[in-house]
């Protein structure tokens, strides 16, 4: 705007001189009175919309504290979408770990169970029910099995004896992993009928009675 003033001022005072040379003259003043016209109201806008004026220095500020608090906000709306990214990408981390940590035990815990219970069946781990099942397969258990089955009247003792423990073993289980995992027992020569089953503590399936 400086430029523009100066220059408008320049050709304001040469157009002016201009025209009272040909008004002496009698030549053509009447254009040259135009641009003399034009070229100073050319300098009064360039003069006022000069920045040393009060009111344009104002102005200015509120020009930048807008110009800072939009850049502000678009400063702040990135670092949210990173922290958001940063988020996403920390929670995936913590649920891998988690799971890793979930499988490891369980498997830790099969081995204990198999290393418990090897000298009376084999056990195994479904992981999409969260079952151990114990299969009998030693033959003096499977024959007490079968005769407390047929008899259960006449062995309630080892009954309660056996769901006692049973009972214990869920709510290790479920000390040492979470809720909802089942410890089983089946039936002696089966490989899909329940004779005991419990979880966290609790009898789902009592077939001894």
């Amino acid at each position: 705007m400086l430029f523009l003033a100066i220059m408008g001022l320049i050709i304001f005072l040469l157009a002016l001189f201009s025209v009272i040379y040909a008004r002496q003259t009698g030549g053509g003043w009447k254009f040259l009175t135009l641009i003399t016209v034009l070229s100073a109201l050319v300098t009064i806008y360039a003069v006022v919309k000069l920045p040393y004026w009060p009111y344009n220095q104002s102005q200015q500020p509120a020009r930048k504290a807008s110009s800072s608090t939009s850049t502000s906000a678009s400063t702040s709306k990135s670092k949210s979408t990173s922290l958001s990214s940063s988020q996403v990408v920390f929670n995936e981390a913590s649920t891998k770990r988690a799971a890793a940590t979930t499988k490891l035990n369980e498997e830790n815990i099969l081995k204990q169970l198999q290393s418990n219970y090897q000298s009376i069946g084999t056990v195994a781990f479904t992981k999409s029910t969260k079952t151990y099942t114990i299969t009998p397969t030693n033959k003096k258990y499977v024959k007490s099995l079968k005769t407390i089955k047929s008899y259960p009247s006449q062995n309630q003792k080892a009954i309660t004896t056996i769901t006692s423990n049973f009972k214990s073993l869920s709510k290790s289980l479920q000390k040492n992993l979470a809720a909802g995992y089942t410890i089983q027992l089946l039936q002696p020569d089966t490989t899909d009928k329940t004779l005991l089953s419990v979880q966290d503590g609790q009898i789902m399936t009592n077939n001894f009675k």
